[in-house]
């Protein structure tokens, strides 16, 4: 019989983007020796499956058997083993999920003007309705993290998705700019369930060397969605009988459309609430059986479990402590909190460049200029295979154990673009030059912040595997909160520097983090050896269920 280390994986797992890809296969019945002081000697402590628990269970009816519940090799009740075209499906449908939410993040630049005018306010303060969303994405993981690892993820999705879908009712009924502020931050709190839950979601179904597709859809997810808000939501405001209030209409009757099904189609998935609820199922059968086994039954992660308040010390803390000793995490933190911070620059910075001072663009011809940074994602998505291709070869040089390195070879070009991109489109946007040349140089912008984003973050995962999600909990902190601050400055940069020395002045930045991926593809590894955490799991292969 096989055996190997319980990984303590409940703290980590919900808060993460990518959590758990990097995690070991356990045995699924296995025994370790633990102390029994009414018998004075050690006693087995027995990993069964729930038909091989009762069975033990009815052989000896007057002994309290020590069980832990865990999965079967082919237990239907593991996500992981279920039907193929489920797993996709539950993967596509959260990370939809995320893309709803970009869109409610950014619709809103779509109304600002005429919001701006109802409410007699400047353009800053409208700034601060796309701002306090993006806030609100910080703070929500942070809050709804120790939730999922307590209580599983289908309730946080549920809970947490028709807080979103209500919200923007008193959006679309907002008699004042301050409800429209404060209801904005809440509803981006709340929307922010997807970014704590879908990676986690799709590590609960995929086991790491399958999961390349389902991951490489849930970054297109991510990036795809924020500037596609722009494009669906432009056209709103120029029909005046709708007003900018419809395009909050239009999303509660979206978000509220997808709360449904996300009740009624998506179950839970986490593995160890799966497994605490068969083993409270399993008590209570055994109970009626008058098996004395009933009192000691347990799931297998009975003893790693935790309260909400060791939870969200554990949230609150561990990823700021990552954040600043942490070269990787400092460094991803950095380059992702750039590259998003630029996406909802252009928030601001887009109809500065095509609108009226401009190209001439109306509001739903500013919007549809997004395409090109959505189009982008999707270019380099069709590419994915190829990293995904070099590291399945990598990893089955090295004993099909992980190569953290190999995730960030695309990466090493895709971050050439993102200079070369801000530089084209700060030196095309003269309207003396045509509309669709700074678009292809977004797009190009769009295919970079892909590469980049995947490559990194699955990176981090693989390189702190059990430790992974307060290692993503600190990028993902530092993400939205710059992602929620740069536009607070993008228009007063824009005007004060010119579109073309503004966008420069973003390509300059850009260049000196050309080197990162550089640097994590050759000198990864010397990285990880000096990291206490990262090096805790060097050379191992983990991919447990959790």
């Amino acid at each position: 019989m096989g055996e190997d280390e319980l990984q303590s994986q409940q703290l980590e797992d919900p808060n993460s983007a990518i959590t758990a890809l990097g995690n070991v296969n356990r045995t699924m019945e296995r025994a370790e020796k633990v102390g029994d002081p009414e018998r004075g000697k050690d006693q087995e402590k027995l990993y069964l499956s729930r038909s091989q628990a009762l069975e033990h269970a009815r052989k000896q009816p007057k002994n309290a058997l020590p069980i832990c519940v865990v999965f079967s090799p082919d237990d239907p009740a593991n996500p992981r083993n279920w039907p193929r075209w489920k797993k996709w499906y539950l993967s596509s449908f959260v990370s939809f999920l995320n893309v709803l939410t970009t869109w409610c993040a950014g619709a809103v630049s779509s109304g600002a003007d005429d919001i701006a005018a109802e409410f007699h306010v400047s353009s800053e303060v409208t700034v601060l309705l796309l701002s306090m969303y993006v806030l609100g994405y910080a703070v929500g993981p942070v809050m709804l993290a120790p939730l999922s690892e307590r209580y599983g993820r289908q309730p946080v999705y549920v809970a947490s998705w028709f807080l979103l879908f209500l919200f923007q009712l008193p959006i679309a009924l907002a008699p004042n700019i301050g409800t429209l502020i404060v209801c904005r931050f809440i509803g981006g709190f709340a929307g922010s369930a997807p970014l704590t839950n879908t990676g986690g979601t799709i590590s609960d179904l995929w086991k790491r060397n399958e999961s390349g597709g389902p991951m490489a859809v849930y970054g297109l997810s991510s990036t795809f969605g924020p500037p596609m808000a722009l494009v669906i939501s432009g056209f709103v405001p120029l029909n005046h009988e709708l007003g900018w209030r419809w395009i909050f209409w239009i999303l509660m009757a979206i978000t509220g459309g997808f709360w449904v099904l996300l009740v009624l189609t998506v179950p839970e998935t986490r593995h160890a609430i799966i497994l605490q609820r068969q083993a409270r199922r399993l008590r209570k059968q055994m109970t009626k059986e008058g098996l004395a086994t009933s009192e000691t039954l347990r799931d297998e992660n009975a003893d790693d479990r935790m309260g909400l308040k060791g939870l969200f010390s554990i949230t609150l803390t561990r990823p700021l402590h990552f954040l600043f000793t942490e070269p990787i995490t400092f460094f991803a933190a950095a380059y992702n909190g750039f590259l998003y911070g630029i996406v909802y620059i252009f928030n601001e910075s887009f109809p500065i460049v095509f609108g009226p001072q401009g190209h001439g663009f109306n509001t739903g011809q500013v919007g549809l200029s997004f395409l090109g940074v959505a189009i982008g994602p999707c270019i380099a998505f069709c590419f994915y295979p190829l990293q995904e291709r070099y590291y399945l070869k990598r990893v089955a040089r090295n004993d099909q154990k992980g190569v953290p390195e190999a995730r960030v070879w695309m990466a090493r070009w895709g971050d050439v673009f993102i200079p070369v991109s801000l530089f084209w489109f700060a030196w095309t946007s003269y309207p003396s030059i045509h509309w669709i040349v700074p678009i292809l140089a977004s797009a190009l912008f769009g295919a970079g912040i892909y590469i980049i984003i995947l490559s990194i973050l699955n990176y981090v995962v693989d390189a702190y595997q059990t430790y992974s999600a307060s290692a993503l909990a600190g990028v993902i902190l530092v993400r939205n909160l710059v992602g929620g601050g740069f536009p607070l400055f993008a228009t007063q940069m824009y005007e004060r520097l010119g579109k073309e020395w503004a966008s420069s002045l973003l390509g300059f930045i850009a260049i000196l983090l050309v080197p990162i991926p550089w640097v994590l593809f050759y000198r990864g590894e010397a990285i990880r050896l000096k990291s206490p955490w990262a090096r805790e799991h060097f050379e191992q292969d983990e991919d447990a269920t959790h």
